[in-house]
């Protein structure tokens, strides 16, 4: 086998394991723990504060990927998100349940942004906007094929027993670490030999980061970093109201919003294909702006469903303009990344993420206790606009 080949399949593989590890967090999670009769703001706030812990864990997590080994980082992912997960399963008491969703979140820090710099960096194409966005698009379609696999199991596993989800998604995380130790190479990539120890690597990793961000020629990266934190605040709010719409407003149960999951990744699994054909064709600013202004009329749209079908049609039209986004944003993204500190950029992105995740979600809990889930929802789309304008007016028009 080709090492190209062997590089893309590897990743496409990781692509699906957190496919289903994430199709199963984010439409299951909130209802799992109110199962067990827990208030909507504990939960909110406990995977806030998860959010929070995992920031600490960023940089020193991504001075492992660029310092020393992507390779290990990957592996002891996995094996935490294993235990983690196995966690979940087996505990029933609330503390038990918040160490294994804190664990979860700690794991996912050895692997952010460290399997896209692998991949880009041991198929040299750092620098090839077109491969990267073709790379990128794929392992979306892969992701998506998790999805359809996570949902199916939650479907099966849920009308079983309901913990039974999270010993499937365990299991899975066991078997990728299994695979990345024997599979994995780390070609095209050299380890930097610095005399001191994590901490120290972290903050060093840290600082040239948050130089090069702050550098005048990379105002482009920094106008994507503000408008996908004022995205990040909108998708993590609507994430924690969208299944409490299903299952406390429209009645379905657990398992039924399970099969409406599956249901829709196999509807937007080629999305990433029509992302890397217009990001290729019109650019970036063009795919950025006129999506996000989609995704607002859909969040809109789906706040005031009334009827279990018309908000299963906004649903998958939702997911098919986020699946682009995804795309196109991870592609600029990297575009404009350095290779040296590309898991160290990665991890600030990540950072962003669980600071707007963390803010969005606590509120987003406090919003539904005492307004309602759709008021929720509607902040939501109001969120989406502003994200939009900030890409119409702070993006340049380059491809």
């Amino acid at each position: 086998m080709k090492f190209s080949t062997k590089v893309k399949t590897l990743l496409y593989s990781m692509e699906v394991s957190h496919g289903i590890r994430r199709a199963l967090m984010a439409t299951l999670g909130i209802i799992y723990f109110l199962s067990f009769g827990f208030n909507i703001v504990s939960i909110t706030t406990l995977f806030a504060v998860s959010t929070i812990i995992m920031t600490f864990f960023e940089f020193p997590t991504g001075a492992i990927a660029d310092y020393d080994s992507r390779k290990k980082s990957m592996m002891i992912s996995y094996f935490l998100m294993s235990l983690a997960f196995f966690g979940l399963f087996i505990f029933k008491n609330f503390w038990f349940l918040a160490g294994s969703w804190i664990l979860g979140d700690i794991a996912w820090t050895f692997f952010s942004g460290c399997s896209s710099a692998w991949s880009i960096d041991a198929l040299r194409i750092g620098k090839q906007k077109s491969k990267i966005v073709s790379l990128i698009s794929k392992s979306y379609i892969f992701e998506k094929g998790g999805h359809i696999i996570g949902g199916l199991a939650g479907l099966i596993l849920i009308s079983i027993n309901f913990s039974f989800i999270w010993l499937f998604v365990s299991i899975s995380q066991m078997f990728m670490f299994f695979v990345v130790w024997k599979y994995m190479e780390e070609r095209n990539f050299k380890p930097e030999k610095v005399q001191c120890n994590y901490l120290k690597k972290s903050l060093i990793k840290a600082k040239e980061s948050f130089s090069f961000i702050l550098h005048k020629k990379n105002r482009e990266l920094r106008v994507l970093m503000l408008g996908d934190f004022v995205g990040i605040l909108a998708q993590s709010a609507f994430f924690v109201g969208m299944p409490l719409l299903f299952v406390q407003i429209l009645g379905l149960n657990p398992e039924s919003l399970s099969g409406i999951i599956t249901i829709i990744a196999g509807i937007t699994i080629l999305s990433p294909l029509i992302a890397e054909k217009i990001a290729n064709t019109k650019g970036i600013k063009y795919s950025l702006v006129l999506f996000v202004f989609l995704e607002s009329l859909f969040v809109f749209g789906f706040s005031l469903s009334n009827s279990v079908i018309f908000a299963i049609i906004l649903l998958a039209l939702l997911n098919i303009t986020l699946e682009i986004l995804s795309v196109v944003g991870d592609s600029a993204y990297h575009h404009e990344f350095d290779s040296k500190i590309r898991a160290s950029l990665g991890s600030i992105s990540n950072v962003i993420w669980a600071i707007g995740n963390a803010i969005s979600v606590f509120l987003a809990g406090l919003s539904v206790y005492f307004f309602g889930v759709v008021p929720t929802l509607i902040i939501c789309g109001i969120l989406v606009l502003v994200e939009a304008l900030i890409y119409l007016f702070g993006l340049k028009n380059k491809d």
